[in-house]
């Protein structure tokens, strides 16, 4: 087919649609039948809408084999939508199909609210309810049935469909007309629009320069226009010190603002900000427990684990070890390893909980399979002395050099004294040495006391008893009973 022969096919097909059109002076549909009838063997499009007419017996008698063989005649000829209709008909039973068909007539038609029903239905494949809907995700079907809403102006659709062109999701990325549609859907009010354009703006994405002016002035927009999002990423940037955007009092403003209006972020930092008092706001414990609910409530899952913490340690807020349980429970259901390491402790102290060594057990290896390098040394501990599980001395060796590869001191600490001992591992008493120093300038007291009892004894190393008192010392100051009773030894 020649360039001239597809111009004259899109002409034709333009023509019956422009018959078809709710919104147009010229619309008659019988006018649009004929000519859609008399088209098919000419233009794949023109043979679709036949089908159309024939399937949902619009300007004719019913008759779904005809229209079904009209589809299959405009799919062999490349139309897509005529596939997408194919499809459906050979999955779906004939009510739902003939529900969905009558929707897509209507959208032939540029019925708006026909459009904007379709349009969720291909863009995600569900349903209202999210189920498995009655049509196949497919973004480009998506934006062709809601095009006709943006054309009209529609504010919600200017936004969508350009950020589709934006992103290139179901079309080709078109910078040029993405911004077009989202600047003209935030002249007619969208916030999320100018938000879009902030982003684009402020992350450099998108074939754009990263452009900090360009991005405060969308987000400024956006803020104005009441988007919660835009509002928490503007007092972002005006807690920015040591910049020209820094003000701290309107940064607040922004944020109370966002928070407000049910950013989860922004309700987690404004609760931080009143459980502590700090940035120009006054402690309140009313509200910081207001807004740290709110976004522990909205899924935010470090809301959760830090208004638990709070709550658990009772001395920036007052202790409620109720609340810290429920929070922790729930980011832990959420596999957060910081709350199933919390849950663990709980447990292995009976703290709120009833005591249990199994449970902790259950929580520490949960967090520690996921990386939590807290969790993975406190498994060890336990697999280490046999406590709510069998005792395994390699299991315990495993995880302590988990927990030691991500810096936890306890558990290089652990590790240094098998390498010296050659407990589970390859006896290296340099190197276990190296590592005990290592860990012991750092501050943690149980590396100082192993250092101490080592140069105490003078098994191992040549006896040092200065060094040796130092480390005990040093130990001891940070409450270790054991170094403590090393030090009453030496002075008797």
């Amino acid at each position: 087919m020649n360039n001239d022969t597809v111009r004259v096919v899109d002409q034709y097909a333009a023509s019956i649609r422009s018959w078809m059109d709710l919104g147009s002076g010229e619309r008659d549909m019988n006018k649009a039948f004929s000519k859609a009838r008399d088209g098919a063997d000419r233009s794949p499009e023109a043979a679709y809408l036949y089908g159309m007419f024939l399937y949902t017996g619009t300007c004719t008698d019913a008759d779904v084999s005809k229209a079904e063989e009209m589809f299959r005649k405009a799919s062999e000829g490349g139309y897509e939508p005529a596939s997408i209709v194919l499809e459906e008909m050979g999955r779906n039973p004939a009510d739902v199909q003939a529900n969905l068909m009558k929707q897509r007539m209507l959208a032939e038609q540029r019925d708006p609210v026909a459009c904007k029903a379709l349009f969720p239905l291909y863009d995600t494949g569900k349903d209202s309810a999210g189920k498995r809907g009655p049509a196949l995700k497919n973004h480009a079907e998506a934006i062709r049935l809601y095009t006709p809403c943006a054309e009209a102006g529609d504010k919600d659709a200017l936004n969508t469909i350009g950020y589709m062109y934006l992103k290139g999701k179901g079309v080709p990325k078109d910078r040029d007309l993405a911004l077009k549609m989202l600047k003209e859907a935030t002249e007619k009010g969208c916030g999320e629009a100018a938000h879009r354009i902030a982003v684009m703006y402020d992350t450099g994405a998108d074939f754009t320069d990263p452009d900090l002016d360009r991005a405060v002035q969308w987000y400024q927009r956006a803020a104005d226009l009441g988007y919660p999002d835009a509002q928490y990423a503007l007092a972002g940037i005006l807690q920015m010190k040591d910049t020209k955007y820094y003000n701290a009092a309107r940064a607040v403003k922004y944020l109370i603002a966002a928070a407000d209006g049910g950013q989860i972020e922004a309700c987690h930092q404004l609760g931080l900000l009143y459980a502590y008092g700090s940035n120009g706001v006054r402690r309140s414990v009313p509200k910081a427990r207001k807004y740290l609910t709110a976004a522990c409530e909205g899924g935010y899952d470090q809301a959760m684990v830090d208004y638990a913490n709070m709550c658990f340690e009772g001395q920036v807020l007052p202790r409620d070890m109720a609340t810290a349980a429920k929070w922790f429970v729930k980011a832990a259901e959420h596999y957060n390893g910081i709350a199933q390491y919390a849950l663990g402790c709980m447990y292995g102290n009976g703290y709120y909980f009833d005591q249990s060594d199994e449970e902790a057990v259950k929580w520490f290896q949960e967090a520690a399979e996921g990386g939590e390098p807290n969790a993975q040394y406190a498994l060890a501990c336990f697999y280490y002395e046999g406590r709510g599980i069998q005792q395994d001395d390699k299991k315990a060796v495993a995880w302590f050099q988990e927990a030691a590869e991500q810096g936890h001191p306890g558990a290089m600490s652990f590790m240094a004294m098998f390498m010296i001992n050659g407990k589970g591992v390859d006896k290296d008493v340099e190197g276990g040495l190296d590592m005990l120093r290592k860990v012991a300038d750092s501050g943690y007291p149980e590396a100082q006391f192993y250092l101490g009892k080592l140069y105490l004894e003078g098994e191992v190393v040549e006896q040092d008893i200065p060094y040796a008192k130092k480390m005990l010392t040093l130990a001891a100051r940070q409450g270790d009973p054991d170094a403590e009773r090393l030090l009453e030894t030496l002075k008797k």
